[in-house]
């Protein structure tokens, strides 16, 4: 009796759960999931393996259910069905809520909701007419066949949606895993670090789930970042957002890719390490890196030559490889024990073409020859053609106009060739018809059009010309513009040089903060002289390439020093070291968007108080705290700031005050200025106040929470 009445209250549970759930999907589009149904919601993985297994072994019980005399099985039965209907409503109801959290795309999301949907409602009327299906054994077949396809459905989905597409069939249907790429066409992205990303990353951050609104299915989605910005910065001394979270500790909440993910090899992780530290470029191949270096090595162990060559000259005496071989110009065997020699020649400025020449003595031993930037010349090919040889040449970015092509004509093994940022014309290519092993030419950044490369492919029905792009792959990013100087605090004028390594790419700056744009922002042309503090941003534009990421800076202007600080009240005890006994906030050292850098003095319990001293007056009109801003870490913007000045510190009185803007919703980490402007006035003291946050909003993660302070520099003007 007792497992009956249980029995019909788990029943009256489905009854009320099943109704619920048809609320929940009528008016799905209102639904405001709170924080408190969020956690039920993130639990839908763990319920959802129940209703799974019980209604397949229901099914496989009710299949040997054909008489009464199997009394006890048919029990066991009505209870498996039971349970599967109770779980399968719950998991359908956890998975709505989950379904509304950020990240995930409707239309994925819509088949497994109502897969899910659709199970409940099957199990429940199952179990309910239980005693009518089991009378002809083809109702259970067929109740049994459509939970089962169902069920199937809603995994295949459920399981895209959280590992990518095809993750359920992905083993039996990988065998075509397309053709082996040789050494020689590699490139970096697309077979070095795509494969990576796909593969650690994608299951998270794809069209259908994309987690922290961050897609890279797509080069164009990559570049855009998340919300939390763009994911790498090959300025930044930790390289960016990316390598920041791929180095947390395991246990850490942002550690990528998160516990329960599989991880990336310490291989997986160099290479995404040297690709945005070497630039992060999406079109450069491997064989255009220097032959020493180790992302090369990485790639030349991953990947196997297309044409392995045993070279029938004679290694190059060492005595005279060695004498050849200068900072600017390194020689080195192609492979251990190797007769074939790599070329590479580094710095712009001590390239002549005399060095060209002297090669001339191992001029048989040369397959590799990189000259790319420097100011090679039309004549200097002339030298380069008796380089017989030759396998790779890389002319990219040098003065090479197209009318010495002709001098490479005898390059009977030539395989690759770059032409990029150089003036060649598509007619002047007829010049290299004679190669017949010439396999790739790399011409982006050229005159060159697609029409172009279609006239070209008759005449060269075996060489490759790449663009620079591949689908929705742009020809190239500009390199984010440099900022020249190096300090953010002045005295009285601070000048700033702004450059870009592309030749040909137009600079455009702002001071006030506002993002440059390629119409109405001026354009860089000479030095900026600044006077005031100002936020320089600059980005790099060129038809053609992808806009440059911004440059930005702010600097301050600070032509009052005090004589002496005095710390009020003390930091955050964490900070006391730091702060040096306020001498930190007067030593012109400003902190980077990092809260755990050493500049940063953080307050939190206490407001921020201090005394500045001069031995004689100033006039003082602002003051201006550097500040940091880390909304994920509780840093905030100061509550209120206050200046009390005067000739002694016994009769101060208020110059001024002001209420910085607060944060309305999550932001990247960013560093800023909060300025407090007064009538001038001469003082001997001046007393500074910063009160941090007392309740962070409720859109906060810490809501309710003291806010904390970071201070890294006093300003005084």
């Amino acid at each position: 009796m007792k497992q009956l009445k249980w029995r019909e209250i788990i029943f009256n549970a489905c009854i009320a759960l099943n109704g619920l759930l048809l609320i929940l999907v009528i008016f799905d589009r209102y639904l405001k999931i709170p924080a408190v149904l969020q956690v039920a919601g993130r639990a839908h993985p763990l319920v959802l393996h129940f209703p799974i297994v019980l209604l397949l072994l229901a099914f496989l019980f009710e299949m040997q259910l054909r008489a009464p005399r199997h009394a006890a099985l048919q029990q066991l039965a009505d209870g498996l069905l039971l349970a599967a209907s109770f779980t399968t409503v719950v998991a359908a109801l956890m998975g709505i809520l989950l379904s509304k959290e950020t990240g995930y795309d409707p239309a994925a999301i819509g088949v497994h909701k109502w897969m899910g949907v659709l199970s409940a409602f099957i199990s429940f009327l199952w179990y309910s007419f239980r005693n009518q299906i089991r009378a002809h054994s083809s109702r259970v077949i067929a109740a049994g066949l459509l939970s089962t396809t169902v069920l199937l459905i809603a995994g295949h989905q459920g399981a895209t949606i959280t590992h990518g597409d095809n993750f359920l069939l992905s083993p039996v249907i990988s065998a075509d895993k397309g053709p082996e790429v040789p050494l020689e066409a590699a490139v970096i992205y697309t077979h070095l670090v795509q494969p990576i990303l796909k593969n650690k990353c994608m299951s998270c951050h794809n069209s259908n789930k994309a987690k922290g609104e961050l897609v890279m299915e797509t080069t164009r989605l990559l570049l855009k970042g998340g919300k939390n910005g763009k994911l790498w910065d090959t300025a930044a001394a930790d390289l960016g957002l990316m390598m920041q979270r791929i180095h947390l500790p395991p246990e850490s909440k942002e550690h990528m890719p998160p516990r329960g993910k599989p991880q990336l090899t310490e291989e997986e992780a160099r290479i995404l390490y040297l690709w945005i530290k070497g630039g992060a470029h999406l079109t450069k191949k491997v064989t255009d890196l220097p032959g020493n270096d180790t992302l090369r090595m990485i790639a030349a162990r991953l990947f196997k030559s297309g044409e392995p060559e045993d070279y029938d000259f004679k290694a190059a005496a060492e005595q005279l490889v060695a004498e050849l071989n200068t900072t600017y110009r390194v020689i080195t065997p192609l492979s251990q024990g190797s007769p074939a020699l790599a070329v590479n020649f580094y710095g712009s400025s001590r390239f002549h073409s005399a060095q060209l020449k002297e090669l001339e003595k191992i001029k048989d031993n040369i397959v590799s020859l990189q000259l790319a930037k420097m100011p090679v010349t039309d004549a200097d090919l002339k030298t380069i053609g008796t380089f017989a040889h030759l396998r790779t040449l890389n002319l990219a970015f040098t003065a090479v106009k197209g009318d010495g092509l002709r001098h490479l004509s005898s390059l009977q093994y030539l395989k690759q060739l770059s032409l990029s940022g150089t003036g060649v014309r598509p007619a002047q290519l007829s010049a290299l018809a004679p190669l017949k092993d010439l396999r790739s030419v790399q011409v982006w950044n050229t005159a060159f059009t697609a029409q172009d490369l279609a006239a070209l492919k008759n005449r060269f029905p075996k060489t490759d010309f790449d663009l620079g792009y591949k689908g929705d792959t742009v020809i190239a990013k500009l390199s984010t513009p440099v900022l020249k100087t190096e300090q953010r605090i002045f005295k009285n004028t601070l000048t700033i040089e702004i450059k870009n390594p592309v030749k040909g790419a137009e600079t455009r700056y702002t001071l006030d903060g506002s993002e440059p744009d390629s119409l109405r922002s001026p354009v860089y042309t000479a030095p900026v002289t600044l006077h005031k503090a100002a936020t320089l941003k600059a980005r790099s534009y060129l038809a053609g390439w992808i806009t440059s990421d911004p440059a930005n800076e702010t600097f301050y202007k600070s032509s009052i020093q005090p004589d002496s600080i005095r710390l009020i009240t003390p930091p955050s005890k964490e900070y006391l070291a730091r702060a040096r006994n306020g001498k930190a906030l007067i030593d012109g050292q400003l902190g980077k968007e990092n809260p755990g850098t050493r500049e940063w003095v953080g307050y939190r319990e206490a407001p921020f108080e201090a005394l500045l001293f001069f031995k004689a007056p100033v006039t003082i009109s602002t003051v201006t705290f550097s500040s940091l801003v880390a909304i994920d870490s509780y840093v905030m913007p100061a509550h209120e700031l206050q200046v009390w000045g005067g000739p002694a510190v016994e009769s101060l009185k208020l110059l001024g005050h002001s209420e910085p803007r607060q944060p309305a919703a999550p932001a990247p980490a960013y560093t800023t200025g909060y300025e407090c402007r007064f009538t001038p006035q001469p003082v001997h003291v001046i007393k500074l106040i910063a009160k941090p946050v007392n309740r962070l909003p409720s859109w906060h993660r810490g809501k309710g929470d003291k806010g904390w302070i970071f201070l890294d520099e006093l300003l005084l003007n």
